[in-house]
């Protein structure tokens, strides 16, 4: 019986990718235009140099291996991993990944990486759904050649990132009480606290830690972009997800609402976020 429920269990997780990464493809234009600014933000904090090989963690199908791989150029790489095996092989099939990008399906908290392999680690909102975080970064540390770099971009709190909040409140007449409440508490925004997270990067051990607020006025497009990036991203994506009956409604809430900052570009909401970098120590 357990080899069959194990079927089950990878059979299940692998649909349940496959239309993760179905959804993602049909946002990935406004979503690309909405992170890409945070992202760019956090990479120049990595200071990406030429032959630098990096590891970008829990990549998706975003442009960040791209981006990288620009930035280290012809004599260095990036490596893309992400637990979602249909984000691997979509990214994988894409003809305009440069040569010198490749990817892996793996969970960066267990992924058994050779030892000192990378100049430097990335991540853009990919950090932030480790069951043990602090393994997590070992494990990454342990990548990393003495001295090497880790920099990533993170959510600040619920109550400070509009980018969360309006879409909630926008729809919160047609959404029950409590589900709003365990929206504002969803999981990524596990490192909102710099006191948490520079303890867990401390006991994973990395030195020179530094943790930087960093806000941005953000766009997705147009105001149908922006109400479909925030109904299927997101806390109140998350919440709609779960809870489908409650989509219709609060899909023209919110389109109600971001009329009202709707011009020139699309509609414009604040995004609240750590940068952080940090040092493997130096050998010896």
């Amino acid at each position: 019986m357990e080899p069959m429920a194990a079927v089950r269990g990878d059979d299940e997780e692998r649909r349940v990718g496959d239309a993760r990464v179905r959804a993602w493809l049909e946002i990935r234009e406004p979503l690309q235009r909405q992170l890409g600014p945070l992202g760019c933000a956090a990479i120049e904090e990595l200071r990406p140099r030429a032959g630098d090989r990096i590891l970008d963690i829990g990549c998706g199908i975003g442009d960040t291996p791209a981006e990288l791989a620009q930035a280290v150029g012809p004599g260095g790489a990036v490596v893309g991993i992400d637990p979602l095996s249909a984000a691997i092989e979509t990214m994988r099939s894409d003809p305009a990944q440069p040569p010198n990008v490749h990817f892996m399906h793996g969970d960066a908290e267990v992924y058994p990486f050779a030892p000192a392999s990378f100049d430097a680690a990335f991540s853009r909102f990919g950090v932030m759904f480790f069951a043990d975080p602090v393994a997590a970064f070992a494990n990454i540390r342990h990548a990393l050649r003495p001295g090497g770099r880790l920099a990533f971009i993170c959510w600040r709190e619920f109550v400070e990132n509009e980018l969360d909040w309006l879409p909630i409140r926008a729809a919160s007449a047609h959404l029950p009480r409590q589900l709003i409440a365990e929206a504002e508490r969803g999981r990524h925004f596990s490192f909102a606290d710099p006191v948490f997270l520079r303890e867990t990067l401390t006991r994973a051990g990395y030195v020179r830690i530094d943790i930087r607020r960093h806000d941005e006025d953000v766009r997705s497009g147009d105001l149908r972009s922006t109400v479909e990036i925030c109904s299927r991203v997101g806390s109140l994506g998350a919440l709609l997800r779960a809870h489908p009956q409650f989509r219709d409604a609060a899909v023209a809430a919110l389109m109600q609402a971001l009329m009202d900052r709707d011009g020139r570009g699309g509609p414009v909401l604040r995004a609240s976020t750590w940068i952080v970098r940090a040092f493997a120590p130096e050998a010896g």
